[in-house]
């Protein structure tokens, strides 16, 4: 009879509460493991997590010293470790310096949700350019601590300068987004814990069991295949429009990314009215690897560039692999990401890349497709 009560009143309740009062309770009660967060659409967009990486690195690019590039460089760090790391900021707090393998792509977390933490390659380029100069960062023990009060001032400053609502950018809803991101790539949930560390013994005590090596390797393979958009295009540039420039029938595009490279397109007008472009706007630009030029650095190859190609980069030969009529050249560029080149094989008299050897990426405006997310 109890029993029968309770659930009577209870049904009473309910039906006289408002939607409002429900969705409430809803919220209240529902559980925040990786499950939850998959059905949670109160989370930080794609397009609003370029921005704010955006963000803090032209904040440290435009320091006007090193007492003011440190704590930038440092508040870029730490973002790119809870965007794409999914670390509590008093795990990056505590990392040592040997705790960042960036070179392995891994970050080795101590403390009571050990683990070790890998990233995708791109990033941990990014990253390993900056903690490698000793001049940007100190030595100590622990070169990412700095007070906690600070790192939220400048998560909330970096929301209001992005345009999102008031309090959406903070650690913990940048650690949640990257628990939805894996999940939605297909990660199994127990994997998406042991990537954050949600327990001692992650991945065990659910429905689902896996093992711990197996779900490293499984989250090793899945960030390094990991990319924004899915196209057969091999070289993807993520950025911001910083100028329009029309000429009769064409439009001028250039986008600046958030490693600092400048890459101009040129659309028809009618693909500019379509897209509605503005300033500010956040875009992809692909360039598939037959389109791009590579030429060996000379002492004018910098001027050769400018009137080959719009777009030039400097960069080194990474990996180079070829068949009978053509060669891959992977190029590595100096803010860390990659490129990929496709081109005929030399004849007999021309030498071949090999790895080491210094180039120019070249290609031209008319072969960078724009594309939004």
């Amino acid at each position: 009879m109890k029993k029968t009560d309770k659930r009577e009143k209870m049904e009473a309740f309910l039906r006289n509460c408002s939607a409002d009062d429900l969705a409430q309770l809803r919220r209240s009660l529902l559980r925040h493991d990786s499950a939850s967060l998959l059905r949670n659409n109160d989370r930080i967009s794609r397009q609003e997590l370029l921005a704010a990486e955006s963000y803090f690195w032209d904040r440290a690019v435009a320091a006007r010293g090193p007492r003011e590039r440190l704590p930038r460089l440092r508040s870029w760090i730490i973002f790119m470790l809870l965007r794409y790391g999914g670390l509590r900021l008093v795990e990056i707090f505590a990392l040592r310096s040997e705790d960042m393998d960036f070179k392995a792509g891994s970050v080795f977390v101590t403390g009571p949700f050990a683990r070790e933490v890998p990233l995708s390659l791109a990033v941990s380029r990014r990253l390993c350019m900056i903690m490698e100069d000793p001049a940007l960062l100190p030595t100590g023990r622990e070169p990412m601590r700095c007070d906690a009060s600070y790192v939220r001032r400048s998560l909330l400053q970096c929301g209001a300068a992005c345009g999102m609502q008031k309090g959406l950018l903070s650690a913990r809803a940048l650690r949640h987004s990257r628990a939805v991101e894996l999940g939605r790539q297909g990660v199994p949930l127990p994997v998406v814990d042991i990537f954050l560390g949600r327990r001692t013994d992650a991945g065990r005590k659910g429905v689902v069991r896996c093992d711990p090596l197996e779900a490293k390797k499984l989250l090793r393979e899945q960030l390094q295949r990991e990319s924004p958009v899915k196209t057969s295009a091999r070289n993807i540039f993520q950025g911001r429009i910083t100028g329009l420039r029309q000429s009769g029938l064409l439009v001028e595009v250039v986008l600046s990314t958030a490693g600092g490279l400048r890459v101009v397109s040129l659309i028809t007008d009618e693909s500019f009215r379509a897209l509605a472009l503005s300033e500010g706007m956040l875009m992809n630009a692909t360039v598939k690897a037959p389109w791009i030029m590579l030429q060996a650095q000379t002492g004018t190859s910098e001027h050769k560039a400018s009137a080959t190609a719009e777009n030039c980069f400097p960069g080194v030969v990474e990996r180079v692999r070829e068949d009978g009529m053509v060669e891959e050249v992977l190029v590595s560029l100096p803010e860390g990401s990659q490129v990929c080149a496709l081109q005929s094989k030399p004849g007999q008299n021309a030498a071949s890349l090999r790895a080491g050897d210094k180039v120019d990426v070249l290609f031209k405006a008319f072969s960078v497709i724009l594309n939004l997310e």
